[in-house]
């Protein structure tokens, strides 16, 4: 049996009326005649002529339709953030996957130069490996293979001054040209250039010029006679034989930068073995010029292979045709100067 609070529980009507909600409380027992006079009276009608009509559903109150407004309006913008914030990841990735592609690129072409050196060297040493004859002779299939790589950087040799007295003896052929190591010959040789007035006539660059003789002086090989010092032998007497002679009065500046370069350049990178050698041994030399003077060849082609270098070439700001005949010039001289001095000098280098 129940208690008296479980039979005496309220309820609840709501009835609307003139677009307001009226509340109406009854007992749980209360009958259907007690009920219809409630509603009447809420509604303010007599109570015969209606029966009840049961109302299940219930108006908001204005406050409510406002407080959904403004919780509709508060999704809304969230949602728009939260878009906006997608978008600007999408967008930050997408910069990052162009950043990596950049810095991969730009990689790429850093190592361009890096990789042609690597793919020239690749192609000589194989094309050295597949026509190398069987012969005993290894003069040019040496180690000191000749090095064409350019000096990027400021060379670094010492600058000397020099004395009154070193630069009269140096325009004399009695120079003694044994007293002197590589570096003070470097510098003996850039003196003469700048003191011809090479350097202004052709419009050399001296940090180009002072890379030029580096390049020389690593591609003379280190034999008994025909070394660097040999090199600087000959120009040195060149240059003494122009003061002593006073060429620059018979001949131009052209004729005497190309007459200086030749005696620079005209043993680079002799194997120590004359002609009569390399032809009767059937050396590489040898059959690349059929015979006709591969060692002269072989000099002037080294020559122009590293005037042919940007970094190297003394005569880059010199017009085509003057470059011209600065070749023509300097392939004479350097046959000239070659058979001379092999002529002068049988020491045990050669056959």
């Amino acid at each position: 049996m129940g208690s008296a609070a479980s039979t005496n529980k309220q309820k609840t009507i709501y009835v609307e009326v003139d677009g307001k909600v009226q509340k109406v409380i009854f007992n749980q027992q209360s009958s259907s005649n007690v009920m219809k006079r409630l509603l009447c009276a809420t509604v303010g009608l007599p109570c015969s002529p209606y029966g009840i009509v049961p109302q299940a559903a219930f108006q908001r109150s204005d406050k409510e339709d406002v407080f959904q407004n403004i919780l509709t309006q508060v999704s809304e913008e969230f949602s728009r953030a939260f878009r906006i914030s997608d978008l600007k990841r999408e967008v930050c990735d997408r910069l990052t996957v162009l950043e990596r592609r950049v810095e991969v690129e730009g990689q790429k072409v850093l190592s361009i130069d890096t990789c042609k050196n690597e793919l020239r060297q690749l192609r000589d040493e194989l094309e050295k490996r597949n026509h190398r004859l069987n012969c005993p002779c290894r003069c040019y299939q040496s180690e000191e293979v000749f090095r064409m790589n350019p000096r990027k950087d400021v060379p670094s040799y010492p600058k000397y001054t020099l004395s009154s007295e070193t630069i009269d003896a140096l325009k004399k052929p009695t120079f003694d040209v044994w007293r002197w190591e590589y570096n003070e010959m470097l510098s003996c040789l850039e003196f003469m250039y700048h003191e011809l007035g090479l350097v202004r006539e052709f419009n050399m660059n001296p940090i180009t010029l002072k890379r030029w003789l580096l390049c020389i002086q690593e591609n003379y090989r280190n034999n008994p006679f025909h070394n660097f010092r040999h090199c600087f032998c000959v120009t040195q007497m060149m240059y003494g034989m122009i003061h002593l002679c006073q060429l620059q009065e018979h001949m131009t500046l052209l004729q005497l930068g190309a007459l200086m370069t030749a005696a620079v350049c005209h043993d680079l990178d002799h194997p120590g073995y004359n002609n009569t050698y390399q032809i009767n041994a059937h050396t590489e030399l040898a059959i690349r010029y059929n015979d006709v003077s591969p060692l002269e060849n072989h000099h002037c082609a080294v020559a122009f292979q590293i005037l042919a270098q940007p970094e190297n070439n003394i005569f880059s700001n010199v017009t085509p045709e003057a470059f011209k005949q600065i070749r023509q010039v300097q392939q004479k001289k350097m046959e000239v100067l070659s058979i001379g001095g092999g002529r002068r000098k049988q020491s045990s280098e050669t056959a």
